[in-house]
């Protein structure tokens, strides 16, 4: 027992690690002494968690680091926590990155969203909870601020020596071009700052500026200035009403709730800046059944403002931390201003709380239905292979269907599910070649000879089930295709009509409840193989029957058929296009170009009956 190694600890504070035999970290603790608190461990009646006792019965050793201070010992161990993330403490779910706006520290910034931020280089706002918002909030507001979106190296030596030439966003007015001079580096640095103030939460003030400098440019007569000013205001009060949280005031604070559900557990951050709510901020917190609201709660805080960019004057919780005024001392040092935490009882605050509580409410429930689907699809797929008797459950399924428009543009479709999810990227479409008219059997021995005499010769990967859409038609040809190739894959057939599923050798379909897990998960597979199929071949009419109206035109032939699709985008664009749009395309003159506009004109006059 390494008990006798405390007596060497230093009664400082500090931060504390037990390691097991291989040197992994097992659990991190602070402690103000640190010999009074790691000894306290080897008493069994002075600390009766259970988690505790489990995790001493594998420890066999352990590491202290002094501190100068309790307040960077609550730091180091946030860190250490964050980094080991250690068994036996309090973890909180990170399974997927934040989106961050990064405003660039250069001479002309650049406004990004990332995953990857990097304090020194940019100066980040966030983090926020959904990127398809935010891009197309950034979109808006960078378009009428003026902002660049490209991602050139901008320096006002290189912009005098000419090196940069004017883009498309000066044309469309989403750019003031900058890199060629057009835009000093003050007016633009302006217009960032504005950005930089809404998302700071300082909308009220940026709008009382905004409006000054708007009337003083229609005093001066600058109105094209001035009208400048005023699409920028209208901006910032379209983003300002769409941030209005009710009963929230005018302060600045964050509010913070925790909520539990067994052995998972929820912490909301609602940051509210001038009584605007800027964004919500969540994180899941893990092997949570044997510990306080209280440790949830410290451990929440602890891990989000280690990172947090701006801690406000003011926090509300639902719950107080473990060491509530050595937090305020932490928070109150990294704000550099005093920070005041309280739990509101009453009024308009607690239903703030409220709110917070709600959302985290919201999304354990989310959480729980996540793991409820998934679940469900574990027991399908087991249902599957105990239904149709297979020897290992058919986690990788690929699923054919044959779709054509009275036999023409045949198509056949194939989609992946894994562990009865689809996966997108593992889809494929096949333009059937080998029949003409309508035999779906034909068609599907076709694409199953092309699939599989494909991973045979490559030694790829092979399904554990395949699904044919169809009967027994579908499922003979599915089956002769594997005998030739001599591979052992199980196969059924699903009948669209009464749902049956058929197996090879067995005439009768196979007898599975039609309220089972298993069936619905066939018939989801079978209807995303029919949506896939459907939609290749509407692609495939769609562009036979572009092309055939193009082909009409005489001296067209196919590659200039291709450079009129591509420059214009469709028929319609095409036919409406006059003599000069039309010169536009490579390969076009002006003769080539007065006969396409003199047969669609044409074409026009014949379908509504006038005159040429």
């Amino acid at each position: 027992m390494f008990e006798l190694e405390t007596k060497s600890v230093p009664r400082l504070p500090g931060v504390y690690l037990f390691r097991d035999s291989s040197g992994k970290v097992l659990y991190i603790g602070k402690a103000v002494d640190l010999r009074a608190r790691v000894r306290s461990y080897f008493n069994p009646q002075a600390d009766g968690r259970p988690y505790i006792i489990r995790m001493m019965k594998r420890a066999t050793g352990v590491e202290t680091i002094v501190t100068d201070t309790e307040v960077e010992a609550l730091i180091l161990e946030a860190n250490l926590i964050k980094n080991h993330r250690p068994q036996y403490n309090i973890d909180l779910k990170d399974d997927k990155s934040f989106p961050w706006v990064c405003i660039t520290r250069e001479q002309f910034p650049r406004v990004i969203v990332t995953r990857r931020r990097n304090s020194r280089t940019s100066q980040c706002f966030g983090p926020f909870t959904s990127v398809k918002p935010l891009r197309e909030f950034l979109r808006e507001f960078k378009g009428t601020l003026g902002i660049r979106n490209c991602t050139l190296a901008l320096n006002e030596d290189d912009i005098k020596r000419g090196r940069f030439r004017d883009c498309l966003d000066l044309q469309i007015g989403k750019c003031q071009a900058p890199c060629t001079g057009k835009q000093s580096r003050e007016d633009y640095n302006r217009q960032v700052k504005v950005l930089e103030q809404l998302l700071e939460g300082k909308g009220t003030e940026l709008v009382k500026t905004l409006r000054q400098d708007m009337e003083q440019a229609s005093a001066r007569q600058k109105f094209e200035l001035a009208a400048r000013f005023r699409d920028r205001l209208r901006v910032v009060e379209s983003f300002m009403e769409k941030q209005k949280v009710e009963h929230a005031g005018t302060l600045t604070r964050d509010m913070v709730a925790i909520q539990r559900e067994d052995n998972t557990a929820c912490g909301v951050v609602l940051r509210v800046r001038e009584g605007k709510l800027l964004g919500r901020f969540h994180s899941f917190l893990t092997g949570v059944l044997y510990h306080t609201e209280q440790e949830m709660m410290q451990a929440f805080l602890q891990q989000y403002y280690l990172d947090a960019d701006h801690v406000p004057g003011e926090i509300l919780l639902n719950r107080d931390p473990v060491d509530l005024e050595l937090m305020e001392k932490w928070l109150s040092a990294r704000r550099d201003g005093k920070v005041k935490m309280r739990i509101p009882l009453r009024g308009k605050q607690h239903r703030l709380i409220l709110l917070a509580e709600k959302n985290a409410g919201h999304l354990i429930n989310e959480q729980l239905l996540k793991k409820q689907r998934k679940d469900m699809m574990a027991g399908a797929v087991e249902g599957l292979q105990r239904d149709l008797q297979l020897d290992k459950p058919p986690l990788r399924m690929e699923t054919f269907d044959i779709s054509h428009f009275g036999g023409h543009d045949t198509v056949a479709s194939m989609v992946v599910f894994i562990g009865g999810k689809p996966v997108r990227s593992e889809y494929r479409s096949y333009i059937i070649k080998s029949v003409s008219g309508i035999d779906d059997f034909a068609a599907m021995s076709e694409v199953l000879q092309r699939r599989y005499s494909r991973l045979k010769r490559e030694h790829s990967q092979l399904p554990d089930l395949i699904v044919v859409d169809g009967g027994k038609g579908q499922l003979s040809s599915a089956s002769r295709v594997l005998a030739e190739l001599q591979l052992n894959i199980p196969v059924i057939g699903l009948a669209k009509r009464f749902e049956e599923v058929f197996v090879p050798g067995v005439s009768s379909p196979q007898q599975i409840p039609r309220s089972s897990y298993s069936i619905r998960l066939l018939q989801q597979v079978r209807d995303e193989a029919h949506r896939f199929a459907i939609r290749h071949n509407r692609e495939r009419q769609r562009k036979r029957l572009t092309r055939s109206k193009l082909s009409s035109v005489p001296g067209i032939g196919p590659a200039l058929q291709e450079q009129l699709l591509k420059h214009f985008g469709s028929v319609r664009r095409i036919s409406q296009a006059d003599v000069e749009m039309l010169c536009g395309v490579a390969g076009i003159g002006i003769r080539k170009a007065e006969t396409i506009h003199n047969y669609f004109a044409g074409t026009k006059d014949a379908g509504t009956g006038s005159k040429p």
